[in-house]
C-alpha cells in the first residue's frame, strides 16, 4: 500500500539554507514591489545585489517608486530563478546623491551591480558602471526578511509521489 501524502502541506518544499544562500549570492533580477497611494501593490523587474543581509537596487530618481517608498517604505522582493523562489518583505530606504554616505555606498554598489568588481578589465562592464553613476540615480536599500522560499523541483517530485499514491483533489 502506498504511503499517504499530505498534498496540502508544502512545508517540505522549502529551499534549504545552502540553496537559498546560492540564490541570493548569484544576484541577478528580482521583482521589486511597493504600494501606490491608493494601497495597490505594484512591482517591476530590476537587478539586485544582496549584501550583508540586505537587498540593493537602483533606479532614476523620477521613477514612481521613489516618492512612494519615501512615504511608505514597506516593500517586497521576489526572486525566481530556475524553479527556486524566495519572497522577502521589509522596509526600504532611498539613498540619493548628497545624502551622507552615498559616495561610499555607490563606491561598492555600482561595481558589484555592473560586475566590474569581479571583471575589472571588461569594457562593457566598466561602461555600465560609469553609466550608472548619474546625478539623478538613487540606490534603494531594503532590509528584508524571508517570508517563503520554495523549490519547484521538490514540488514536482512531491506531486508525482502524491499522484502515484492515488491522491488528488476531491
Amino acid at each position: 500500500m502506498a504511503e499517504e501524502v499530505d498534498y496540502e502541506d508544502l512545508t517540505s518544499m522549502r529551499l534549504d539554507d545552502d540553496a537559498l544562500d546560492a540564490l541570493l549570492a548569484a544576484g541577478g533580477e528580482c521583482v521589486f514591489n511597493w504600494t501606490t497611494t491608493d494601497g495597490y501593490p505594484v512591482g517591476v523587474v530590476v537587478a539586485f545585489v544582496f549584501r550583508d543581509g540586505k537587498f540593493f537596487t537602483t533606479c532614476a530618481e523620477h521613477r514612481k517608486r521613489v516618492p512612494a517608498l519615501r512615504t511608505r517604505p514597506q516593500s517586497a522582493i521576489v526572486i525566481n530563478q530556475k524553479g527556486q523562489t524566495a519572497t522577502f518583505k521589509g522596509d526600504s530606504v532611498v539613498h540619493a546623491p548628497g545624502d551622507t554616505g552615498f559616495d561610499a555606498l555607490k563606491g561598492w554598489f555600482y561595481p558589484a551591480l555592473s560586475g566590474t568588481d569581479e571583471h575589472p578589465d571588461d569594457e562593457y562592464r566598466r561602461s555600465f558602471a560609469k553609466f550608472l553613476d548619474s546625478e539623478h540615480r538613487v540606490i534603494i536599500e531594503t532590509d528584508a526578511r524571508l517570508v517563503v522560499a520554495f523549490d519547484a523541483a521538490k514540488f514536482r517530485s512531491f506531486t508525482q509521489d502524491a499522484m502515484a499514491a492515488g491522491q488528488g483533489a476531491d
